[in-house]
């Protein structure tokens, strides 16, 4: 795959259909695991690509924006595109905003768009959303970078164990502990950069959002949905009831405002946001894997070589 990176996440089968897969934003390829190697399983390849900026550390982040994830997706999507007689994308939050926008470019046999988010209204929203618009506003670009949202529970997560990996991984003393663990290894090794992930980075993501990012989600949001009119393919979108960070109505937006003429709206019980890693990540495979299946062609069933069965007649 072009520009790949050691944190994508690649299944294998020699297959001649790809599904290509989108994290959130400061998440990584990590909460798509499960998700590919469901999908794998129906001897289908899968990709999780890693946004620029994601899988290292926070400044890299602060280096890039909606538009750099958007041409890298694009330049993958181009790629696998000329490999592969079938081509579906899925992306989870504003990775599926990102997978929507994308298919208006590169053409893509099948969409997937999981816990999408145009509005901030899920029963978690933090408080200081309210007041986003107006510090993406007043606050200059440069100085957006000082300042940060600091994610906590249930990180999106209703499974009771996942969030408590979350919470440690996420401590003042584990960040801390990773922190001096990545100074001294750039130290002992002068030739690691920015390309070399740190552990924790790459697994769980970043434990911040900073004002930045959100700026840069803002005009990703705006505008994909101004073009949700030029998705024409078959989609399928899924939400969770209980979304604690945008609500099924994002789902309905989504549903009500692309013209593909094939698309459907999937809501799943029991689960928060991040709906790949959640309690219910099985039925996130089953409906994916389900919807693109449907739009691969069936196999025709031998056929009957009339001469031979006419030589065997009596």
């Amino acid at each position: 795959m072009v520009g790949r990176r050691s944190t994508d996440l690649a299944f294998y089968s020699d297959s001649k259909v790809l599904v290509y897969l989108i994290h959130g934003v400061t998440g990584t390829p990590t909460e798509m695991r499960y998700l590919g190697r469901g999908l794998a399983r129906h001897k289908w390849d899968v990709y999780a690509t890693t946004l620029p900026g994601h899988g290292t550390r926070l400044r890299d982040l602060l280096r890039t924006n909606d538009h750099d994830w958007l041409e890298h997706i694009k330049a993958q999507l181009a790629f696998a595109r000329d490999r592969y007689d079938y081509v579906f994308v899925a992306g989870l939050s504003a990775g599926g905003l990102l997978a929507l926008e994308a298919s208006a470019f590169v053409g893509v046999d099948g969409v997937g768009v999981l816990s999408p988010t145009f509005i901030y209204d899920g029963w978690n929203t933090p408080w200081t959303h309210a007041i986003l618009p107006l510090a993406m506003k007043w606050i200059p670009r440069p100085l957006q970078s000082v300042f940060f949202h600091v994610d906590g529970p249930p990180f999106g997560i209703k499974d009771e164990r996942l969030q408590a990996h979350m919470r440690e991984s996420y401590s003042p003393i584990s960040l801390l502990r990773e922190w001096l663990r990545a100074c001294w290894a750039r130290r002992k090794n002068h030739a690691a950069d920015n390309r070399t992930p740190a552990s924790s980075a790459a697994t769980t993501g970043y434990p911040v959002f900073p004002l930045k990012t959100f700026t840069d989600l803002d005009r990703l949001n705006t505008r994909v949905r101004s073009r949700l009119r030029a998705v024409t393919a078959p989609t399928v979108i899924l939400q969770a009831l209980e979304d604690d960070l945008s609500s099924p109505r994002n789902a309905q937006i989504v549903h009500d405002e692309i013209s593909s003429r094939e698309k459907r709206v999937v809501l799943l019980e029991d689960c928060y946001h991040v709906i790949t890693v959640d309690k219910q990540r099985h039925s996130v495979v089953a409906a994916l894997a389900e919807f693109f299946g449907a739009q691969l062609p069936k196999e025709k069933p031998a056929q009957r070589n009339h001469h031979l069965a006419d030589s065997l007649l009596p």
